[in-house]
């Protein structure tokens, strides 16, 4: 089924992030709601919060997430209005970590799964699931070694996955693996950063785009985005270093996390990096 678009917004397109967006009636709306639903999700937080837990609390709050999340939800969000009332779609959350999101989401009317390979994570999340609404929804966790998805050939209807292919080092099977439990026409919301100065990571995007591309379709048109106007990790409304000694913050956590769960061994030389972040909205071929 293809996506159609009934009214403007700035996050009706694939493409990169733009600080202008920021500006707009759309995120304004969206940012003020989903910031509502991760205060009501955060008050909850000493029911479910453990001591191991290693991700920021403050989801939304950080460079990237300050856009990602209101482009996901609105895309979702449009989705779900053109599925018939009684519905409940299958969506998975992949590489979900513990946030209000699934939630969100979930009381769109959709089943929402969250993957992820920390244990921890998926020991917190599945505290949360019996504190945290989800009505006409419902969330549930699945435990994955973050290669091969345990579900059957097209039996999703939908996956987002928000800043976490980037990290993965064998991201091609993972694309393969998304596209293969996604049914015929099933949307892929993804969302991945770049790093504008280093030739290899940029290349790496390129090979990202060309995996994708085998299996999926733009379901919302690829723009570009003028340079000046580009997010990036140091001129949005939370960048992404700390004003104290100059440390990164959510993206340090996450990018060290995640290499020794996956066993990549190389380093990145964080102070060094300019992020931007791209958003993909796409269905399956």
């Amino acid at each position: 089924m293809s996506i159609e678009r009934p009214s403007y917004s700035v996050f009706n397109r694939s493409g990169l992030a733009a600080l202008s967006d920021l500006e707009s009636g759309a995120w304004r709306e969206d940012f003020a709601f989903l910031e509502k639903a991760q205060v009501d999700f955060l008050s909850k937080e000493a029911s479910f919060r453990s001591a191991g837990y290693k991700w920021p609390a403050d989801a939304l709050h950080a460079w990237s997430r300050v856009w990602e999340y209101p482009y996901v939800y609105h895309h979702l969000k449009e989705w779900r209005g053109l599925l018939p009332d009684g519905a409940t779609p299958r969506v998975l959350d992949m590489g979900s970590g513990v946030t209000f999101f699934p939630f969100v989401v979930a009381r769109l009317g959709c089943h929402v799964t969250c993957a992820d390979i920390d244990p921890v994570c998926m020991e917190d999340l599945g505290r949360a699931i019996g504190h945290v609404p989800q009505s006409p929804g419902s969330v549930d966790v699945l435990l994955t070694d973050g290669r091969n998805l345990p579900f059957d050939r097209s039996s999703l209807d939908a996956i987002y996955c928000i800043s976490v292919l980037e990290h993965v080092p064998d991201f091609e099977h993972a694309v393969a693996g998304m596209a293969r439990v996604l049914r015929p026409g099933g949307m892929l919301l993804l969302t991945v950063d770049v790093d504008l100065k280093d030739p290899e990571d940029i290349d790496r995007h390129k090979r990202l785009q060309a995996a994708l591309d085998d299996h999926f379709a733009y379901a919302a048109p690829d723009r570009s985005v003028h340079p000046s106007d580009l997010l990036t990790m140091n001129n949005g409304p939370y960048p992404a270093k700390h004003r104290e000694g100059g440390r990164l913050a959510a993206y340090a956590v996450k990018h060290h996390v995640l290499k020794a769960l996956t066993g990549e061994k190389k380093q990145l030389g964080l102070e060094h990096l300019e992020l931007a972040v791209q958003g993909f909205c796409l269905r399956k071929r």
